[in-house]
């Protein structure tokens, strides 16, 4: 099989799009026997190698190295092997799971790109006619994957038609919908609009705090700093503060608080959450919110407060590259260009290199501790990893390539 290997994704969407066809990735693990057996079996049968060399563009990818890592994630692959079809544009058409030998994959394959699969029969039967069993196991099966685009009309219909979500296994899928919106960190309008209508109608219902959570985020993202509070003074009164989500809801008000330039409320809120997670014996969840109570005490010029909060909070996910990378960038607000560098250091080595949130804190905290040529080789590799990320590809192309060495 001629699988394209190791290019980068938005290469590989380049040239779909040039090409006009559709991507097929086999996304595998090194580790993974059913892969290994389709390698032997499936991926050198004649017939198959034909059909997908006029049909798509193959390409391979390993899920626990480099980009591969992202791709994985982007799609929600959690089981190998996972063959993705997509289109032109990076959007999946479907997927087959496990393994495949030759006769069932040469029947399996054609029916995605025909259209033929059961995904894609049941949402071209939803077009024409409408359930609410049928619509709810579609939406099941596409919230598995995180197909938000194909989730969303699906669940805003559902929605719009039970506007008091009277249906539980309504208000489950719209929960979960939501959590999937606010985990691409963004909202849409319509989205975000549905939940601030439905918050007061769903009283005492814990996935109320849920919704609410993701709203607030949201309204921090926006600025919304008076709707983010009103939400959470809403919210908490409903549920008390005994309700487990209360944390969450405090942290994000805290985000909130601190992007509208109010250090000091948004420490309040942070402890607060912080201290109710202790409280409820759930303290080993506290690492962001005391990374983002630092950073917060440092906004607002209490040093000796912020360090001990960003020291907690570091002891708490000392495994957690996100958490570290996070910590970088707080002590350089602390003016600790050393600490920073030994944060970012350890969350490139928590990524084995191949992160490029951890390279670009890594390249941050290097120009803060003068290392220039460290810094511009870190942004290149962040670049390298997410080539879709403007910042990093204007840091990356800021520098300058080395001349060549005279030779006599």
């Amino acid at each position: 099989m001629p699988f394209i290997e190791g290019r980068p994704f938005a290469e590989i969407l380049k040239k779909a799009k040039a090409e006009k066809k559709p991507i097929m990735i086999d996304v595998y693990a090194v580790w993974c026997g059913p892969c290994k057996l389709m390698d032997r079996t499936t991926f050198v049968d004649p017939a198959v190698i034909a059909w997908t060399k006029a049909n798509v563009i193959p390409v391979r990818i390993d899920a626990e190295r480099g980009e591969g890592r992202r791709v994985a994630i982007r799609y929600s692959v959690f089981s190998f092997p996972t063959v993705l079809f997509l289109d032109p544009d990076g959007n999946e058409i479907d997927r087959l799971l496990g393994a495949f030998g030759p006769v069932e994959f040469r029947k399996a394959a054609p029916d995605v790109l025909g259209r033929k699969s059961k995904l894609l029969v049941d949402l071209d039967k939803l077009k024409k006619i409408w359930t609410v069993p049928g619509a709810l196991q579609t939406a099941n099966v596409l919230a598995q994957r995180h197909d938000v685009a194909r989730l969303r009309p699906i669940v805003l219909r559902l929605v719009t038609d039970d506007p008091d979500l009277s249906r539980p296994d309504i208000l489950q899928i719209f929960t979960l919908f939501v959590a999937l919106e606010d985990f691409q960190e963004k909202l849409s309008p319509e989205t975000s609009d549905l939940v601030a209508t439905f918050l007061p109608r769903l009283g005492m219902d814990q996935r109320r705090g849920v919704l609410a959570a993701a709203l607030i985020r949201e309204q921090a993202r926006s600025g919304d700093v008076a709707g983010a509070r009103a939400t959470a003074n809403a919210t908490l009164s409903a549920l008390g503060e005994s309700s487990p989500f209360a944390p969450d809801i405090l942290a994000a008000l805290g985000a909130a608080e601190k992007k509208a330039g109010h250090p000091d409320t948004a420490a309040t809120a942070l402890r607060k959450a912080i201290a109710l997670a202790d409280k409820a014996g759930n303290g080993g969840t506290n690492a962001e919110r005391q990374i983002e109570l630092a950073d917060a005490l440092a906004a607002a010029g209490k040093a000796t407060e912020a360090k001990t909060a960003l020291g907690a909070g570091v002891q708490l996910a000392p495994a957690d590259a996100k958490a570290q990378a996070r910590a970088s960038a707080v002590a350089l607000r602390l003016k600790q260009p050393a600490d920073a560098l030994t944060h970012a250091r350890r969350a490139v080595e928590l990524t084995q290199g191949e992160d490029p949130v951890a390279q670009a804190a890594l390249a941050t905290a290097l120009t803060a501790s003068g290392d220039t040529a460290g810094a511009a080789a870190a942004w290149r590799r962040a670049s390298d990893f997410d080539p879709d990320n403007a910042t990093y590809r204007r840091q990356a192309g800021k520098v300058t390539p080395p001349k060549p060495a005279k030779t006599s």
